[in-house]
């Protein structure tokens, strides 16, 4: 009879244990990486749109991605908090000795949708700066 009590005790609480499993927090966002962080300022909030704090990580690091290993015309693309986003790089170019690419950002958040051009050059360690 004491086997039928356990289980009986373990089915009743499964319900309650799986909605504790399911309503865990969000866990915070993986630190942006010092490469990506160089890049911090690319991308200009709008009178019609500006990105939360993780949407922005998120852009960050596709915006490297896209800069370093990224092919012409390949779209990165991104998502946090409700916002889309795609990154494309342009071809490579020289300024000096420094190699510098453009880009063309276009983040979307509901009906809104917003679309910047800028451009960065790689410095040491390959990190990327905005120029333009």
């Amino acid at each position: 009879m004491s086997r039928f009590w356990t289980t009986c005790f373990v089915v009743a609480a499964l319900p309650i244990l799986s909605g504790c499993l399911t309503s865990a927090p969000r866990a915070a966002p993986e630190p942006l990486s010092d490469r990506a962080a160089a890049l911090r300022g690319s991308i200009a909030p709008t009178g019609t749109m500006k990105l939360s704090a993780t949407a922005e990580q998120r852009a960050l690091q596709a915006q490297y991605q896209a800069l370093q290993f990224g092919t012409v015309g390949q779209v990165i693309p991104w998502e946090s908090d409700g916002f889309k986003g795609e990154i494309t790089p342009t071809q490579l170019y020289r300024i000096g000795a420094q190699d510098c690419r453009g880009y063309t950002l276009v983040i979307t958040r509901g009906a809104s949708k917003v679309r910047q051009v800028g451009s960065a050059c790689r410095t040491g360690a390959d990190l990327w700066t905005p120029v333009a």
